[in-house]
């Protein structure tokens, strides 16, 4: 897939563009493969009839971003689920919407408990997971997922999408923390320390939507920091990786 994504950054022909997805996904027309990789999350436009990443083409201060942070029961995604979801869509930088659910599960580890304050009491009539992943791809779309320890989160639900036969999950995504590292000056990175240094928040730390709300500040405030080079959502994407120079 990465080796397709490297080629969608260039532009690929309706031809070329099937023929490369025509192994993993058989059976498919351009126009229905098309939307069907759209639908799950890769952010897909047509452009002088060639097919693009459409964060490769727009500024990233134009392309839609969801600020997530999860909350499960056990942090191995097939052993565990998600108990807590939540997340903020950005508009031109902007936020404009939250997404927010505890989600039913039989079983609460009292360490999980100890740390999110969330309990089998508090999820005993709440939706099933398969439920409100539903409800979050529809308010996902294609945008690009913002995350603190991005590769966690993205992965755990990815694997929860695939378990529940949601299909997969193709948005691009950036990390907080390798962002803020490249970004702001701070003796440590983790978010409980960055939101009281940096004084971002008074949300309730190991909550879904409070940690997505203080990664949203923490996002906005390291992109004013951002190199000149630095002007597509790939762009930006390619900055945030783990290991690349500041």
């Amino acid at each position: 897939m990465q080796k397709v994504i490297e080629r969608l950054k260039r532009g690929l022909s309706k031809e070329k563009f099937l023929k490369l997805f025509s192994k993993e996904y058989p059976g498919f027309d351009f126009e229905s493969l098309y939307d069907f990789l759209t639908f799950q999350g890769l952010p897909l436009i047509i452009k002088n009839n060639l097919v693009y990443l459409k964060t490769a083409l727009l500024p990233y201060k134009e392309v839609d971003y969801v600020v997530l942070d999860l909350e499960v029961n056990n942090s191995k995604p097939k052993e565990g689920q998600i108990i807590e979801i939540g997340a903020v869509k950005l508009k031109n930088l902007e936020p404009v919407d939250e997404f927010s659910f505890l989600i039913y599960a039989k079983d609460i580890p009292k360490y999980v408990t100890k740390v999110t304050g969330i309990n089998e009491k508090m999820l005993k009539n709440k939706s099933s997971q398969k439920e409100i992943l539903k409800k979050f791809r529809l308010f996902l779309g294609n945008s690009v997922i913002v995350a603190h320890a991005a590769d966690f989160d993205v992965n755990f639900l990815a694997k929860q999408f695939q378990k529940e036969n949601l299909g997969e999950l193709l948005n691009r995504y950036l990390c907080t923390i390798s962002l803020a590292k490249k970004t702001i000056d701070a003796q440590r990175y983790g978010l409980s320390y960055l939101k009281e240094e940096l004084k971002l928040s008074d949300e309730v730390d190991h909550r879904a939507l409070g940690d997505a709300r203080t990664t949203t500040k923490l996002f906005l405030k390291g992109i004013q920091n951002l190199p000149k080079e630095i002007v597509t959502a790939e762009d930006l994407i390619e900055f945030a990786k783990p290991g690349k120079k500041n």
